[in-house]
This record gives structure tokens, C-alpha cells and sequence, in this order.
């Protein structure tokens, strides 16, 4: 493996060139999480009653219940958000508690590294991860967002909602479907310099074709939050997904 740097829209990037996963951009806004150290073993506070200086926070739908939860000595650190088999509505939801902060107009990056451990497993159940607004029942709902998601086929998808248009589109290098994994981690990133042309990137190579998503909202309703989520509106359908990093950069 070896580090490269190059030029992104005028920020320099600093990255591995093996699965391109980004180890430092030279951006004004940074924000990295590694989930790493004490401060996440003592629990992921829930939603509205963040903890101060930790920025997130889990929305938990369902009695069974799901869950969000750091792997216990998980490589690298990482969080788990994990459905369960009862049969009812459930959402396992990582945000920011709905403080809302990235700017998508200033050229914002949203870039993690995960993997579904299971598969959606059933007609209905999803999982999202990418930037979204402030937490709705349902990620299909929201009405802000650029995300990647995944259904019960396991074929990764490229997601967006600017308050006008939606898109829902298959993820695809070369014309081939790209699956999620559900061994190995994999680098999903988001890439908004230019946002009539939003690039959706796995492992450094682009799944969505040239100027097939742009984002159209401006002012208080491009600013938005890192969201992950694993949901379904009811059965006994399953999935989990890890989350290994999460981070994103922008102008100011």
C-alpha cells in the first residue's frame, strides 16, 4: 500500500491506492471519527439527550429492540447497527442528533468505510449511509439527502433527494452491479465539489454515471448531517451493518 496525494477540485487529498480510501484532505472543515478510544465505550447516548462533546447520537424504532453499539475490540474500531427478527417496524439510526452542519453547496465530501455483515434480508428492510436532514421515520421519507443504500438484493445504490427530485439508482462499475460486501470493508464516498454532478465512488471507482444526480437545494436545506441506518417498516426481515470510519470535508 502506498500513499498518494492528488488534487480534488482544488483540495489536496491524501490517500491509499489500494481501496482509495482518503487519510487526509487539506480542507478547511474537517470532521473524522475512527470510533476509537473511551470516549465511545461508555454508549451512544440516545437521541435528544446527546452527550456533550460526543457528536452522535442512535435512534432506536422497535421493542425487540435493534441496536447501535460499538464492536466489542473490534479491528480499527467500529459500530454496529444491527436489526433484530421480531416482527414489527424498526430503525437502528447513527446521526448527529439533528444538528445539521454540512454544507453541500461548499463542496462537502462524506467518505466511510463499512460493510454489511448481513444482507438485508427481506422486501422492505434497507440500509442507508451518507448525509441526510434531520431524522424522519423512514429514510425513503426524508426529504434532504445523498446516500448510499442497499435493499434485499444486497446491490449497492446510489440515493438522493434535493426536495424535488429523488433518485434511486443502481450502482454500477462498468455495467456491472456492485454488491455490498458482507466480509470485507469497503470505501463508499460521496463527492459534492460540484453539485450538478455528484460523483458516488466505491473503493475509488465511480458507480453512477456523469451528471445523473445533482443537488438543487440551497440555503438551510443543503445543510445537512452523517446519517446511518439500517430500517424496516415491519416483519421479521434483518440486516447489520459495520461501520469502520466516518469522515467529511468542505470549504467553509
Amino acid at each position: 500500500m502506498t500513499t498518494r496525494s492528488k488534487y480534488r477540485s482544488g483540495v489536496q487529498t491524501f490517500y491509499e491506492d489500494i481501496n482509495f480510501e482518503t487519510v487526509m484532505p487539506m480542507s478547511p472543515l474537517m470532521f473524522g471519527d475512527d470510533f476509537i478510544g473511551a470516549g465511545h465505550t461508555a454508549g451512544i447516548p440516545a437521541a435528544g439527550s446527546p452527550t456533550a462533546g460526543y457528536p452522535w447520537v442512535k435512534k432506536i424504532v422497535g421493542a425487540a429492540p435493534p441496536t447501535v453499539a460499538l464492536v466489542t475490540n473490534g479491528g480499527g474500531g467500529q459500530v454496529q447497527a444491527a436489526l433484530t427478527s421480531a416482527s414489527q417496524k424498526q430503525d437502528a439510526a447513527l446521526y448527529w442528533n439533528d444538528s445539521l452542519a454540512i454544507d453541500v453547496t461548499k463542496g462537502a465530501v462524506f467518505e466511510a468505510r463499512a460493510n454489511l455483515a448481513v444482507l438485508p434480508s427481506a422486501a422492505g428492510v434497507q440500509m442507508v449511509i451518507g448525509l441526510a436532514a434531520a431524522w424522519i421515520d423512514g429514510p425513503d421519507n426524508n426529504t434532504y439527502y445523498l446516500e448510499f443504500g442497499c435493499t434485499a438484493n444486497g446491490n449497492l445504490l446510489v440515493r438522493s433527494q434535493d426536495g424535488v427530485t429523488q433518485n434511486s439508482i443502481a450502482a454500477a462499475i462498468a455495467g456491472v452491479a456492485t454488491v455490498m460486501d458482507t466480509t470485507l470493508f469497503h470505501t463508499l464516498r460521496i463527492d459534492c465539489q460540484d453539485v450538478t454532478d455528484i460523483g458516488f465512488y466505491y473503493d475509488g471507482q465511480r458507480v453512477n454515471g456523469n451528471k445523473t444526480v445533482a443537488f438543487a437545494a440551497t440555503g438551510g436545506n443543503a445543510i445537512l448531517q452523517p446519517y446511518a441506518a439500517v430500517y424496516k417498516p415491519s416483519g421479521t426481515g434483518v440486516a447489520t451493518l459495520n461501520i469502520d470510519k466516518i469522515d467529511v470535508w468542505s470549504n467553509r
